[in-house]
């Protein structure tokens, strides 16, 4: 198995090349499994004559044209098989011993993200590099003075480091997408950190490995610095800036530190205490107090607004996300964490299956939340409190997590987080009452103002959010709703499900869900195929609107077609898609769509309209088509019932896109997110 992967984009520089890759060669452990991927970006020099010289662990990649540094580095992170990857740049002299306590931060820091080292200027021999802070409001800078006194056994944490050497674990560098390819030759190492850092990793040097650097030697570098500056601002400004004050009190502290050891040296030397003694023992000091301040004793109280919750499949997927998380949640850091749930008495018993013993629920009554207690018997009665403002006092809430957005607990005081789940009311308000739109439209701005952070499902939503609510991107935290594992084994099937292979639309019937255009799509799909036409099974929480659909369904000489099951048992739910022949997915505006995952899990092929969040769900699994086009849609649901290699591929590629959406991920990240929002630091 390969335990290192090094890459080395390419452009141009071949001496540099060939004197990093001597260098790299000649430190590399003899006992390392590794492999070398020299990605070159469209050199027009040697270098590729270079390259084809090479036999393995070389491996080579030749870019079309100059794609970038970012580009590069993807593409070898791509096909590379190491546990983890060396990210090197090629005007690097790499010094014996460089690798090893890079490798030795990650087997003692489960935690770290990117480690990265002291770098010397080739030339002249200074320091250039010893980890990125932020200056001026929050641009990122090296840190160019000796980080001993931040060390701690030889490591020191940073919010960023460079990536002209850097490593990461191959997984998460994956998972986190990589390099944003947005930026040109600059920032895209510091991008990547913050995102490490949002994940709850944090990014270290390696204060015993060394190398030396041909600063910037690539040609380029730095042409581009205020367009990536302006996009890098654009995403982090806030967050950078509250890093920088964060680091300017500890800098302070130390400051405080280096001016008191100096005015008590007389009497220290007096005492017979050497000066090293005493960096140490200040050093130690200074640590218990950041650790003092991050991991506070006691647990975390986060009060979780679930007012809204109803029985049922009422909340749509909404439901299933939320409380999948806080299960998650729960098994993952539960020591840290006590939730103080306030929801419904009527959703008691579904709670139940969540909270931990320790955990509460605050059920709402006459101008009282009464005070329920989880037990490993059950519920203990522990008293109550007054439904007013001073409850989250009252209640000792850290952090409010409102998961239907809208809190009336909500302030500028409290610590909160808010998951915005769409924007209907904006990207499709013809789905709505015009008094509902006018509501979510004066809740949206009050959250957008009191709100601390956004938990939102994709990237679409925080778009959205920032153009319509002026919320900057740093506030917003994209977690994907993975929870297409919490279903258990098939059961049996619902009554009146077809035994044939059919299309299935587990919706709501809510208007953006765009049944009617389904229907006329599925009739003109049902009179092209005759009797070897799939049925429609759709289910959903049984409404008024479902009884007109229905009667659409009949007007149109459906009946015995189109099957409407309503709200179904998780394992009868399983069943159905166990069954599926394809899922069709025609809805306008979607956040999410967790039925896309489901049916990746289930193996079933995926029609799905082309429009809000659904083509970054889906990626290259699904047949993406106008869901406003009943013809277009007729027409893929045929090729679909009748190609057996279009469903195989389908459903393979499917498959492959599965791996990037895990709970457990999804659900530390809130949960890194919660906890910074308590001890109010960035994250």
């Amino acid at each position: 198995m390969v335990q290192v992967s090094f890459i080395l984009p390419l452009y141009n520089q071949l001496a540099h090349t060939r004197a990093c890759l001597d260098s790299l060669r000649a430190t590399v452990p003899a006992e390392l499994a590794h492999e070398i991927i020299l990605v070159d970006d469209g050199s027009t020099d040697d270098t590729r004559d270079f390259l084809r010289e090479l036999a393995p662990p070389h491996v080579v990649l030749l870019n079309d044209r100059n794609r970038g540094y970012a580009a590069a580095n993807n593409r070898g992170a791509r096909v590379a098989q190491g546990e983890f990857l060396a990210l090197l740049n090629n005007d690097l002299v790499l010094t014996p011993g460089w690798l090893q306590p890079m490798l030795a931060a990650f087997a003692r820091v489960p935690r770290a993200g990117v480690v990265g080292n002291l770098q010397l200027n080739a030339t002249t021999g200074a320091l250039d590099h010893a980890g990125v802070v932020f200056r001026d409001g929050g641009y990122p800078v090296h840190v160019r003075t000796d980080p001993d006194d931040f060390a701690v056994a030889g490591l020191a944490e940073f919010p960023a480091v460079t990536a002209a050497c850097c490593l990461v674990r191959r997984d998460w560098f994956l998972r986190a997408g990589g390099f944003d390819e947005g930026y040109l030759n600059g920032f895209e190492d510091t991008d990547l950190c913050l995102r490490a850092r949002e994940d709850g990793l944090i990014n270290l040097v390696a204060l015993d490995s060394v190398v030396r650097h041909h600063i910037s030697a690539s040609p380029g570098r730095g042409a581009h610095e205020f367009r990536n500056a302006r996009r890098f601002l654009a995403r982090w400004a806030p967050r950078t800036a509250a890093l920088e004050r964060e680091w300017n009190l500890t800098a302070a502290r130390l400051h405080a530190a280096a001016a008191a050891r100096a005015y008590f040296a007389p009497l220290h030397r007096r005492l017979g205490l050497g000066a090293p003694a005493l960096r140490r023992a200040h050093r130690r000091a200074l640590a218990a107090v950041r650790q003092a301040r991050l991991a506070r004793t006691g647990r975390i109280r986060v009060g979780v607004d679930l007012l809204r919750l109803q029985a049922g499949g009422a909340n749509g997927g909404v439901k299933p996300f939320v409380l999948a998380f806080l299960a998650e949640i729960g098994r993952q850091r539960g020591a840290e964490f006590n939730f103080a749930v306030l929801a419904p008495a009527d959703v008691r018993d579904e709670l139940a299956a969540v909270l931990r013993p320790g955990d509460y629920l605050l059920e709402p009554g006459d101008n009282i939340f009464a005070v329920r207690r989880r037990t490993r018997e059950g519920w203990r009665d522990d008293g109550t409190l007054p439904a007013t403002d001073e409850l989250p006092a009252r209640a000792g809430l850290d952090v409010l997590y409102a998961p239907f957005g809208q809190s009336q607990f909500l302030r500028p005081g409290l610590p909160s987080v808010s998951l915005i789940v769409d924007l209907l009311h904006r990207d499709l308000p013809a789905a709505l009452p015009a008094e509902e739109v006018n509501h979510r439209h004066a809740w949206f701005t009050q959250v957008a103002r009191d709100a601390t952070y956004f938990q939102c499902n994709s990237r679409q939503v925080v778009g959205r959010l920032v153009e319509n609510y002026g919320v900057h991107p740093a506030q917003c935290l994209v977690t994907a709703n993975a929870v297409q594992g919490r279903l258990p084994a098939p059961g049996a099937l619902p009554a009146g499900a077809p035994e044939e292979p059919f299309f299935f639309y587990p919706a709501n019937f809510w208007p953006h869900k765009n049944h009617e255009a389904l229907f006329v799509a599925y009739r003109l799909y049902a009179l092209g195929a005759s009797s070897r036409a799939w049925p429609l099974v759709c289910t959903g929480h049984p409404d008024e609107r479902m009884e007109l659909l229905r009667e659409l369904r009949d007007g149109l000489g459906l009946k015995d077609r189109v099957v409407f099951l309503g709200h179904v048992p998780d394992a009868a739910f399983a069943a159905l898609w166990a069954r599926a022949g394809a899922l069709v997915f025609p809805s306008l505006c979607e956040g999410f769509g967790i039925p896309l995952l489901e049916a990746m899990r289930f193996g079933v092929p995926i029609i799905a309209a082309n429009s809000s969040a659904l083509p970054e769900v889906a990626g290259d699994a699904c047949l993406a088509v106008d869901a406003r086009d009943p013809q277009a849609l007729a027409e893929t649901m045929r090729r679909v019932a009748i190609r057996t290699d279009l469903k195989e591929a389908l459903v393979a590629r499917g498959h492959a896109r599965l791996a990037a959406f895990s709970l457990a991920h999804e659900a530390g990240r809130l949960a890194h997110l919660l906890a910074a929002a308590a001890r109010r630091v960035a994250p």
